[in-house]
């Protein structure tokens, strides 16, 4: 392989510019994640790549004379402002996120311990499953509580003042989002209570979704738990018509529990919490059962 004599001159033209700004565009969102730990947008990065990468493809087909100078400029000009634009679309929500915004306190599973004395079962005269179906395999309430509470708390993390997530969505608490407004503030008993009242709900919701038989024998407590936590965090119209709630009323378990990963998007795209908690809800899918 030879280079060209006069490699380094490449370097002071607007077209290769614009492809080194375009790989830099490209590889910006993972290098800004494993840097900074910033969870960046990658679609807007995406977006500008493209336009620099085109900006510096167009930009080697005209005549490179000190007279198409001002074009290329100009070419040039117009892809760095746009891929500026971009770049702040993509770090203004993580930004935001990150800086501007209470840390989120971390939670532990031995942190979230429920404690059955903070919370009143609002819906403990309600039916948990549908009519005819037989329960002896589903753990009581008290018993999913003491597997939910700390499973789901450690994805969501707690904050006592109302922010927008990651979809611009006001939330507070375990990651509550029903009625919550610009300058809420709860104590941690009370998000406590809140969580623990929201996930027996998504539960009985869930429940509504399996068949008599897979309520009956194919939803242990850790099992169950994982289906409450992808119904609470993507919520029970999309969960629960997916195919793995299918796939779980139809006996293939291991295939199921696959499936649950599938739900790793937020605002559109992938993302890497929602990748790990997925991962989380598989491995609890999958406690007990046998390979």
């Amino acid at each position: 392989m030879h280079i060209v004599n006069n490699w380094k001159q490449l370097f002071r033209t607007y077209s290769v510019w614009s492809m080194i700004l375009g790989f830099i565009a490209f590889i910006g969102g993972e290098l800004l994640y494993a840097v900074w730990g910033i969870e960046a947008d990658p679609y807007p990065l995406g977006l500008a790549a493209l336009v620099f990468f085109i900006a510096g493809f167009v930009g080697r087909f005209i005549k490179q004379d000190v007279g198409s100078a001002p074009v290329r400029r100009t070419l040039f000009i117009v892809a760095f402002g746009f891929g500026v634009i971009m770049l702040v679309k993509s770090l203004g929500g993580a930004v935001y996120e990150n800086s501007v915004l209470p840390e989120a306190a971390p939670v532990s599973e031995e942190q979230a311990v429920w404690q059955p004395a903070r919370v009143t079962l609002a819906m403990a005269d309600k039916p948990l499953v549908p009519k005819g179906a037989i329960a002896s395999g589903l753990a009581s309430d008290a018993e999913f509580l003491r597997v939910a509470i700390p499973f789901v708390a450690k994805w969501e993390g707690l904050r006592l003042v109302a922010y927008r997530d990651i979809v611009g969505v006001w939330t507070i608490c375990f990651g509550e989002t029903k009625g919550v407004k610009a300058g809420d503030v709860y104590t941690q008993a009370e998000c406590e209570a809140m969580l623990a009242r929201e996930l027996i709900s998504y539960r009985r919701q869930m429940h509504r979704y399996f068949t008599p038989e897979t309520l009956r024998i194919r939803l242990p407590v850790y099992r169950d738990t994982a289906y409450t936590d992808l119904g609470y965090n993507v919520g029970i119209g999309a969960a629960g018509t997916s195919t793995a709630v299918r796939r779980l009323n139809a006996g293939l378990i291991a295939e199921s529990c696959e499936a649950i990963t599938w739900y790793k998007k937020a605002g559109g795209r992938v993302v890497r919490g929602l990748v790990i908690r997925r991962g989380g809800d598989f491995d609890y899918c999958m406690k007990g059962l046998v390979a």
